[in-house]
């Protein structure tokens, strides 16, 4: 978490007590940031000095916790605490959840300063049941969106060339890391950082197509080949983030958002404004797809690659643009990571499945299929931990992809394609 003021200043060199199931001490950073490291779920207290807490304006002293973990997180040793709210009647001590798992459930509930205390842990009673129904499917509409904007990308370079590239999710990672370095190294707004990581996504698509795509397409090697390079080249630039930014998680905000009740749900701004973002990018892409002139050249190259150039497009320009526009949506990386409160090495690696798994749901190479997988795969996944544990959401969404394949092999809204 992150120990603030009522000013939103960091309180450093405070000596954090966790107890509960298991015990321990830390103290805070320079930047406010302790953490604790826990074997087992449940209820934690979070304690620090009664004379801090009057000294710095915060109304208690302790905060307790419930922690639920998710295999996001196991891998890097780092709790999650889904709600921060009052133990006895106590309000908060200015604590909040430090990181959100890759379902897309927001880690921080719990409020800094002087605020009043935040909600109660959930409990398994029937006076929460549709509270947590409700939160969920909140969740899982967010996830879904996030999940969106990353898988169009994808989707419309399959469309185009038949590539299916495993290397996307770093470009999601490249956007999120490049706004880490803006906001914490070069201190730049965030908003300047968001732009600053799409043009350096779209200039790396256009290098990737010049110098790898470009020529392997000219030399007619098969897309499985392709495929292959995909992968390597997934490996490299894992490895490369993890060797100039380290394995830990990397924040692109410090400041901890306030929470706030919209009906049933809790949320916060930057999950609000992250969540529009992604909704205008879809709409510009699919306006562009529909709309404009090389959108539409981009969807006759989707349809039939060899007539559309007998028809005067020129195949390699749109192809270029495609790489140029799906690798510039490292915008996803960006939100994810403020939405998640940080971006790490592989973070894009993590979710890479997820986005082929939407994809295909939706369709591969249709405008608007990944679109439609991706809130299909966000929402059965959160929701489905309302009754699986949470470890196996993912294996629910994929038992969906499974069943509707079977059913309608072509996606959502994939065409059926005679064989033979």
């Amino acid at each position: 978490g992150i120990l603030q003021d009522a000013d939103k200043k960091p309180i450093a060199d405070v000596t954090i007590t966790l107890s509960g199931k298991a015990t321990a001490e830390t103290k805070t950073a320079a930047d406010g940031k302790w953490a604790f490291s826990v074997a087992d779920d449940g209820d934690y207290t979070v304690t620090i000095d009664a004379s801090v807490a009057k000294e710095h304006g915060l109304k208690a002293s302790s905060a307790t916790v419930t922690i639920r973990k998710a295999s996001f997180d196991k891998q890097r040793g780092v709790v999650r605490f889904d709600q921060a709210g009052d133990s006895a009647g106590s309000g908060t001590s200015g604590t909040s959840g430090s990181s959100g798992s890759a379902n897309g459930t927001k880690g921080a509930t719990g409020t800094s300063g002087s605020t009043a205390a935040t909600q109660s842990p959930v409990k398994k009673d029937g006076s929460n049941v549709g509270k947590r129904i409700w939160q969920q499917l909140y969740s899982g509409i967010i996830f879904g969106l996030m999940l969106g904007l990353m898988s169009v990308g994808m989707n419309l370079v399959y469309g185009t060339t038949g590539l299916q590239s495993f290397s996307h999710g770093e470009q999601v990672t490249l956007g999120g890391l490049m706004a880490y370095v803006d906001t914490q190294m070069l201190h730049m707004p965030l908003i300047a950082s968001a732009i600053f990581a799409i043009v350096i996504g779209a200039l790396t698509g256009f290098i990737q197509n010049e110098i790898v795509w470009g020529p392997l397409r000219r030399r007619h090697v098969g897309t499985m080949q392709q495929m292959i390079v995909t992968i390597g080249l997934s490996m490299a630039l894992q490895y490369t983030f993890q060797f100039f930014f380290g394995g830990d998680i990397k924040g692109i905000v410090k400041s901890v958002p306030g929470s706030f009740q919209l009906g049933p749900i809790t949320t916060d701004m930057p999950t609000l404004v992250s969540a529009l973002i992604a909704i205008c990018v879809i709409v510009g892409v699919t306006l562009f797809l529909y709309k404009t002139r090389l959108g539409r050249a981009t969807r006759a190259v989707s349809d039939n690659a060899a007539l559309a150039a007998a028809s005067g497009i020129n195949v390699d320009q749109v192809v270029r643009v495609v790489w140029i526009l799906s690798c510039a949506m490292a915008l996803s990386g960006v939100l994810l990571g403020v939405y998640l409160n940080g971006i790490s090495w592989n973070t894009g690696a993590t979710l890479i499945l997820l986005m082929f798994a939407a994809v295909t749901l939706g369709g591969l190479g249709t405008a608007n299929g990944a679109l439609i997988g991706s809130l299909v795969i966000g929402i059965v996944a959160d929701m489905s931990s309302l009754v699986i544990p949470n470890d196996m959401r993912y294996a629910s969404a994929l038992a969906i992809l499974i069943i509707v394949l079977l059913v309608r092999p072509q996606g959502i809204f994939g065409k059926q394609q005679r064989v033979g």
